[in-house]
C-alpha cells in the first residue's frame, strides 16, 4: 500500500483548502513562487490583507503527521555470511516529514519507496557478517547500529525502527538437518562409550568367574590327590557329595569287602597247598619255611597257623646258603600303576587385577615368574601429555593404560618380549612406572593433570632413561631399537629448547622410533617435528573430541605393542604402525 503526503496531486486555491477530503490536524501550505521556488504559509499570512491576497494563490498541503508501515522484505531478500541462505526481514518504520518544500519538490506518489531503499542499504551489510543460525545476534547487531532519527533527503525523518530477522524456510530445513545431524552423532558417540563401558564390564566379569573357576578347580584337584582311588575311597567320596544314598553306598561297600575277604581266603588257600606240595616233593626243606613265609606268604602267613606241616616252625634255623630264599613282594595297589599326579601349577601370575579381583598364584614379590626364553626384548615407553589442554581427557588415558596392561596380561608369549615404562609431562616430567614387565599386579598410574606444557623435560629425561635401560636389557638378551609413543594434546611453551634436547635424543646411539600422535587442537607441524622416521607421525581429525580421540590412539597403542612383542619374540626388530580409523598420517612438515 503506498503513501503519499502530499495530500492533493494539483494545486489548488488557497481558499478551497476546506474542501479538501480527509484533511489531517497537522499540515502545511506550500505556495509555488512567480520567480521560481517556493515557501511555506508563515504567520504574516494570517492577517486579513494576506489572507485576501492569498486566497487565490495556488498551493499544495502537505501532512506533517507520524506514520507507521510494517512492511516484509520478499523480493529483496537479505543474504547471510554464507551467501547461500536468506533471512527472512520484517521492518516496522515511523516517519513524518520536516521539510515540506523537499516533499513537494520531490514529488514523490510513494514515500516508501525513499524509506525502505535508505533503510536496506543500512541494513544488508550488517546482516551480510552473521551465520544462518545466528539470526537473534543479526536483529541485535541492526537494531542497536541504526542511531534514530535519520533525515532523508526526500524532506523526511524516520523517528522508529524496528527490524525483526529469521531463516527463510530453506535456511530453517538446513539448520534443522544439520542439528538433527549433530544430535544423531552426539547419541551415537554415547552409545558408542556405553557399549564399550558394557563389554568391558562383562568381560571383567567373565575374567573373575573364570579365575574362580580355576581356583575351584585347583583346590579340587590338590584335595583329590591325597585321596586312594580305590573301591572303598571311590564310595566314600560318593557318599560324602550325596549323603541321601548312605543304605546302597553301605550295601556295596559290604558286598566289596565280603568279596575281598573271600578272595584273600581263596588266595591263602592257595598258598598253603602250594607249600604243602613243594614240602612233600622236597623242593623246599622245613627248615627254609621261616624264610617262605617272610618271602612269599608275606602277611597270609598268619593264617598258616596249625595249616603248616607239625614242626616247621619249631626247627626253624637259618636256611643254608644254597638255599632259594625267594625276595620279599611290593604290595601293590590300584593307583600304583600310574604316575603319581603333579601339583598343580600356579598361574603365571597373581594378585590383584585392576578390576579388584584377586588372581590366584604368582610369586610373593609380585614379579612375573620367569617365562620361556625369547629372542629379544622390546623396550617401549608411553608419553602421556597432562598438561592443562587434556583435563578433559584424563579419564580416558588411565582407561587406556587399564587397556593396555589387559592386553599384554592376556598375552603372555608378547608379556615376556616387552618392557614398558609410563612417562607424564607438563610444566615438568614424571615417570609414572619404571621400565618393567607387564602383569595383573602391575598398578595403573593414577594420572593428574599440572600446570604448564613444556616439551624439554621429557626429552631430557628420555635421554638419561633410554640409553641406561637398554644397557641394562642387553645384559638379559638381544634389545630390539626402544619405541616411545608420545601423546600430545597441547602445544609447547618453550620451543626452541625442546627441539634442542629432541634432535640430542635422535643423535644418540640408542636412539629410539618416536610414534608422535596429535590430538585436539595441537599443531600438527609440530606432532611432525616430534616424530622419528617421520611417517610415524599421525593425528586425529581436528572436528573429533578428546575423549573419542584417545579411545582411537588406545586402539593405536595396543596394536602396535602387540605387534612390537610378537615381532620381539620371532627375533624380528620390525616396527609396523597399526593405525585405526580416525587417525590419518601427517605429511612432512618443514
Amino acid at each position: 500500500m503506498s503513501v503519499s503526503l502530499i495530500l492533493n496531486n494539483k494545486p489548488v486555491p488557497r481558499s478551497q483548502l476546506a474542501t479538501l477530503p480527509g484533511l489531517p490536524p497537522n499540515f502545511a501550505v506550500v505556495y509555488a513562487l512567480k520567480t521560481g521556488g517556493w515557501e511555506i504559509e508563515s504567520p504574516r499570512h494570517l492577517t486579513v490583507a494576506g489572507r485576501l491576497q492569498n486566497r487565490y494563490k495556488l498551493c499544495y498541503v502537505v501532512d506533517l503527521g507520524d506514520h507507521r508501515r510494517t512492511a516484509k522484505l520478499n523480493r529483496t531478500p537479505l543474504t547471510c555470511k554464507d551467501q547461500a541462505h536468506r533471512f527472512e526481514a520484517t521492518i516496522d518504520v515511523g516517519f513524518r516529514v520536516h521539510d515540506p518544500v523537499a516533499v513537494v519538490r520531490g514529488n514523490l506518489p510513494d514515500v516508501l519507496s525513499a524509506v525502505y531503499p535508505y533503510l536496506i542499504s543500512k541494513i544488508r551489510p550488517i546482516a551480510a557478517r552473521f551465520a544462518i543460525d545466528e539470526a537473534f545476534e543479526a536483529q541485535a547487531r541492526i537494531n542497536g547500529t541504526l542511531v534514530l532519527p535519520m533525515a532523508l533527503a526526500e524532506g523526511m525523518t524516520i523517528f522508529y525502527c524496528d527490524v525483526q530477522l529469521e531463516p527463510d524456510e530453506a535456511a530453517r530445513k538446513f539448520v534443522r538437518g544439520r542439528t538433527e545431524a549433530g544430535r544423531s552423532s552426539e547419541m551415537g558417540r554415547l552409545q558408542h562409550h556405553a557399549v564399550l563401558g558394557n563389554t568391558r564390564h562383562q568381560e571383567a566379569v567373565k575374567d573373575i568367574e573364570q579365575e574362580a573357576r580355576t581356583a575351584r578347580e585347583q583346590r579340587e584337584r590338590a584335595a583329590l590327590s591325597s585321596v586312594q582311588f580305590d573301591f572303598r575311597g571311590l564310595i566314600l567320596e560318593h557318599l560324602a557329595k550325596h549323603p541321601g544314598d548312605t543304605e546302597k553306598s553301605m550295601e556295596l561297600l559290604l558286598r566289596w569287602d565280603e568279596g575281598r575277604q573271600a578272595r584273600a581266603l581263596d588266595q591263602e588257600q592257595r598258598q598253603v597247598e602250594m607249600v604243602r606240595y613243594m614240602i612233600d616233593k622236597g623242593i623246599v626243606r622245613e627248615v627254609d619255611v621261616p624264610g617262605l613265609r617272610d618271602g612269599v606268604l608275606g602277611t597270609s602267613a598268619v593264617a598258616f597257623g596249625g595249616m603248616l606241616p607239625p614242626g616247621a616252625g619249631a626247627s626253624a634255623q637259618p636256611a643254608p646258603a644254597a638255599a632259594h630264599v625267594f625276595p620279599p613282594a611290593a604290595p601293590r595297589s590300584p593307583s600304583a600303576s600310574r604316575p603319581p599326579t603333579p601339583p598343580p601349577s600356579a598361574p603365571p601370575w597373581g594378585g590383584t587385577r585392576p578390576d579388584g579381583a584377586q588372581v590366584p598364584g604368582g610369586s610373593p614379590s609380585g614379579a612375573p615368574p620367569d617365562g620361556p626364553a625369547v629372542a629379544g626384548l622390546a623396550p617401549v615407553y608411553v608419553v602421556l601429555d597432562t598438561s592443562p589442554a587434556a583435563a578433559g581427557c584424563v579419564t580416558e588415558l588411565r582407561d587406556a593404560l587399564r587397556s593396555l596392561q589387559t592386553v599384554l596380561a592376556n598375552s603372555p608369549d608378547v608379556t615376556s618380549a616387552v618392557r614398558l615404562s609410563v612417562l607424564t609431562f607438563s610444566d615438568t616430567a614424571d615417570v609414572r612406572l619404571p621400565l618393567t614387565q607387564i602383569s595383573w599386579q602391575t598398578g595403573v598410574p593414577d594420572l593428574q593433570t599440572g600446570d604448564g606444557c613444556r616439551y624439554e623435560p621429557v626429552f631430557r629425561r628420555l635421554l638419561e632413561l633410554v640409553p641406561l635401560e637398554t644397557e641394562r636389557l642387553k645384559q638379559q638378551a638381544r634389545v630390539n631399537r626402544p619405541t616411545v609413543f608420545f601423546l600430545a594434546v597441547g602445544d609447547p611453551e618453550d620451543g626452541g629448547e625442546w627441539q634442542a634436547a629432541q634432535q640430542e635424543l635422535m643423535r644418540h646411539h640408542y636412539r629410539p622410533n618416536i610414534v608422535a600422535c596429535g590430538i585436539g587442537t595441537t599443531d600438527r607441524r609440530t606432532v611432525a617435528r616430534i616424530a622419528s622416521p617421520a611417517e610415524f607421525a599421525v593425528a586425529a581429525h581436528a572436528q573429533a573430541g578428546l575423549r573419542e580421540s584417545v579411545a582411537q590412539f588406545s586402539m593405536l597403542l595396543q596394536n602396535t605393542v602387540l605387534h612390537l612383542g610378537r615381532s620381539a619374540v620371532a627375533g624380528s626388530s620390525e616396527l609396523d604402525l597399526e593405525r585405526p580409523q580416525g587417525l590419518s598420517p601427517i605429511e612432512d612438515v618443514e
